[in-house]
């Protein structure tokens, strides 16, 4: 008898692994294989495969798009103001640049050159702004038909408070892409606010810049903090108490006379 107990032991034990086995597989599921038809991805709709992660490296090139977008949406409102004007008899004065075939007159902006130069004789010409914004401004072309005009910026960056504002020197311009400026007949109004543009910012940077501005300018170590404090949470250049302003703005002017096609280059400088 105690022979036929151990010679059946082993076989019991047996039983009880095989079963045991048997309810591990079915409570778990059936154990994956691999190069199983039913695991293979044969989806075909391009919608469910679409990449949907953004691409950091885009970043740039949707702020471009956005300043597009804005301009445009500039550009309709400047539309509705100048249908307002009757182009041929407006009453626009300011700084005005003679080129012989044309005038381009800037509403309200005063100016001078640096160097001695002949706008009759040059396709480009350069001034230094005395008075006046160059955003907010219209020109007036005379002389010249089927006119166009492009305009770009620099733009820097401040920081302000009341009346106290810093240059951020470091953190250098940003130029912005041509764009081209609404208009009605010979009348074109220049790039609103909507269009000024920087390059990506971080706390750590304008604190870096910042910090690096005061201290040059020797300014007290409580005032620095005050405007530490002011900044801790500024993440964007949108934000307060960050200032955007047009450092430089060149025009493209191109039109026809009876001669004919006419081109000209005219940029604006605002000493710092």
């Amino acid at each position: 008898m105690k022979r036929f107990i151990l010679f059946l032991l082993p076989i019991f034990l047996l039983s009880l692994l095989t079963q045991s086995c048997k309810e591990s597989s079915v409570s778990n599921g059936a154990s994956i294989k691999m190069g199983a038809p039913s695991l293979i991805v044969t989806e075909t709709d391009s919608t469910y495969l679409k990449n949907t992660v953004r691409d950091i490296s885009k970043k740039e090139q949707d702020e471009g798009e956005i300043a597009r977008i804005m301009v445009q949406v500039d550009s309709v409102k400047v539309a509705e103001e100048l249908a307002e004007f009757n182009a041929a008899d407006s009453n626009i004065t300011g700084f005005t640049i003679d080129f012989g075939d044309c005038k381009i007159i800037f509403e309200n902006l005063g100016a001078k050159q640096l160097t001695e130069q002949n706008a009759k004789e040059s396709r480009s010409v350069s001034y230094l702004v005395t008075s006046g914004d160059l955003s907010k401004m219209k020109l007036k072309v005379v002389g010249l038909k089927d006119v166009t005009i492009k305009e770009r910026i620099y733009t820097k960056l401040k920081v302000a408070n009341q009346k106290e504002e810093y240059l951020l020197k470091t953190l250098g311009r940003k130029i912005s892409d041509w764009f081209p400026l609404a208009g009605n007949s010979n009348i074109f109004a220049a790039l609103g606010d909507n269009s000024f543009q920087f390059n990506n910012l971080t706390n750590q940077k304008l604190k870096l810049a910042l910090d690096k501005e005061l201290r040059a300018k020797n300014v007290k170590e409580t005032k620095i903090q005050e405007w530490m404090q002011r900044i801790k949470n500024t993440t964007d250049y949108t934000d307060a108490p960050c200032k955007l302003y047009v450092s430089s703005a060149q025009f493209r002017i191109r039109g026809k006379t009876n001669k004919g096609s006419v081109n000209k280059l005219i940029q604006f400088d605002i000493v710092e």
